[in-house]
């Protein structure tokens, strides 16, 4: 070391004593006792920390336990929305003796240009303003009904299962019309049944009547030719007479007949033939050896 003045070695001195306060003397062999080496490493460190940080952990999955407690549950617990549920009846769990009457969202949609009396223009105005579903909770309906506005009455019955079903009301609510065409007759139009006991003429009368399936003009044609099957095609003259006998135009009386000739006579004929009760709603029978006479009596006509 080099010289220095006098007033400089105290301050020297103080100096390197505090540097001493911070040191460390790394542990080697040198420096380490020879009992302190032979213990196993860890076992010469004494270490107080109350937060138990350096404590070993049990990282065993096996040995794993959640910190939250245990929370019972009620299996049988319900918010009261199960009736909501898309594959329940909402209204199952009514007493069974109720009748339900349920408005429908959309009466617009039942098709009233089947309609006999629209299709002749004799009610072309007539609409439906309201209609309701009746049902019992758990069951089937048992009949739907309208209001009908600018048409031959004012209230509407729909009774037959199979118009009902065609016009498509579905679980679980039975408020819309979604109609299925596939589930109509060929061509099925619909006439209106009028009570009795009622004068409809009376126009401030309150008339009420029921939806009924109307008989097919291809049913008239073949009481016409006598025959469950015809060899000659519809003549116009036939359609004429029978036009006139329903009250119908016979422009349309022609078309349904000759629609359903088309279908018997074409490829796939006997699906329509066989199953006339299914399309027409009737598979009428006559005497045979009629049909010779009663052609050349309608070529005539």
């Amino acid at each position: 070391m080099g010289f220095v003045a006098n007033d400089e070695v105290s301050e020297f001195r103080q100096l390197c004593l505090e540097d001493l306060e911070f040191s460390t003397t790394p542990k080697n062999p040198d420096t380490t006792p020879l009992d302190t080496m032979r213990k196993s490493p860890g076992e010469h460190i004494d270490i107080d920390d109350e937060t138990n940080a350096l404590k070993p952990i049990n990282l065993h999955y096996e040995h794993y336990e959640p910190a939250a407690r245990h929370i019972e549950v009620d299996e049988n617990y319900s918010d009261g929305d199960e009736g909501n549920s898309t594959d329940e009846d909402p209204y199952a769990s009514l007493d069974p003796g109720t009748t339900l009457a349920i408005p429908v969202i959309n009466p617009s949609a039942f098709p009233v240009e089947r309609l006999r009396e629209v299709q002749e223009g004799r009610q072309p105005s007539t609409h439906i303003a309201d209609m309701l579903v009746h049902k019992t909770p758990s069951g089937s309906i048992t009949q739907v009904t309208a209001d009908i506005r600018d048409g031959s009455i004012n209230h509407l019955f729909i009774r037959d299962p199979r118009i009902i079903d065609a016009l498509g009301f579905a679980a679980p609510d039975y408020d819309t019309i979604n109609i299925d065409i596939a589930k109509f007759r060929l061509d099925e139009s619909f006439t209106i049944r009028v009570f009795s006991g009622q004068r409809p003429k009376k126009l401030e009368n309150w008339i009420m009547g029921e939806l009924v399936s109307a008989r097919h003009a291809y049913l008239y044609w073949l009481d016409e030719r006598q025959t469950a099957d015809p060899e000659a095609p519809p003549f116009a003259a036939e359609a004429r007479a029978i036009a006139r006998k329903t009250g119908r135009r016979w422009p349309d009386v022609m078309s349904e007949i000759e629609h359903v000739w088309r279908m018997e006579q074409g490829r796939g004929g006997n699906e329509y033939r066989n199953n006339r009760f299914e399309y027409l709603g009737e598979d009428p029978t006559y005497p045979q050896g009629a049909e010779g006479r009663r052609v050349v009596r309608s070529m005539f006509r």
